[in-house]
Parts: C-alpha cells; structure tokens; sequence
C-alpha cells in the first residue's frame, strides 16, 4: 500500500503444540532460545494443575521500535489441548488445514558447518540444500511434533 508505515519485522510466530515441555525443551537445547517467560490462564476455565499452557522464547534480542526498550524476536509455544484460546482452533499441523510449510532462522555463515555437526551429534536428521540465486545455503530439519525447521546463511554479494 502505497504512504504506509513500514512494517518493521516478526514480532512472534506462534505454534500449536501437543506436548509443551518436549517442544520446550527442543527449542531451547536445540535451537539456542532463552525462556522468556511462561504463563497459565488466569480463569475459572485455566489448567487445572498450574502448569503453563504458553511459552514464551526469545529468539533474539532486537533493537526494534516494537515495545518498551526493543522487543525481542519470539517464538510462542501453546498447548493447544490446555490452553483456553487455543482449544478450539487448528489441531495439530495437517497441510489440508493449514498454509504452514516451514520456519526458517538466520544464522552467520561462519557457523552453518558448527551447526550442521551439532545437529548430527544430537541424532537429528539434516538436509543441507545450496540457492545459488539467493547466494545462500541452509539446512532443514524437524522439531520434534513434525515441523520443519530451516537454518539459513545468506553469504556476502561482494566479489
């Protein structure tokens, strides 16, 4: 639309899980994010045994317009089965019901290799693929519910 504000980044991406502290831990072990903070609704319909029902991770800190002081880039995990908001929306990933091909991470090209091997010693399964016109490299994997996930490396366009 032409004369509107910028968007200026991803504040969030959210996914729907069935099983919150193995995609909570996968996250954080796996793939390097930092809890940043974890809630239970506060209702007369919330989790019956107090355990979160959302997660919060930080992704990475930016410095963006977004919020007091910047607002990180995060990643929210919700239990679709507990969670008040989430019971009754889309279960589950199913291509049939959903746009959702994959989640894709910058990283520095200095640390795709590092990467790579972490990924192998940890018995994840990785597929590397080369864009040449993208002047990029990455690798896919899944988290453990079956969401594929790219770590991406975009090398420098100087000659």
């Amino acid at each position: 639309m032409q004369n509107s504000p910028p968007i200026t980044g991803v504040s969030e991406v959210v996914l729907s899980v069935a099983n919150l502290p193995a995609m909570r831990d996968f996250y954080m072990r796996v793939m390097g994010f930092s809890l940043h903070s974890e809630l239970s609704m506060e209702a007369a319909v919330a989790d019956p045994d107090g355990e979160p029902t959302i997660t919060f991770l930080t992704i990475c800190e930016t410095d963006t317009p977004l919020g007091r002081g910047g607002h990180p880039q995060l990643l929210a995990l919700i239990d679709y089965r507990r969670h008040v908001h989430a019971k009754k929306r889309l279960v589950g990933h199913d291509v049939t019901q959903s746009t959702l091909n994959h989640l894709a991470f910058e990283i520095p090209p200095e640390s795709f290799d590092h990467h790579t091997k972490r990924l192998d010693e940890l018995g994840i399964d990785v597929s590397v693929s080369e864009f040449p016109t993208m002047n990029a490299r990455a690798m896919f994997f899944k988290d453990p519910e079956g969401n594929v996930l790219e770590l991406i490396c975009h090398h420098s366009m100087e000659p």
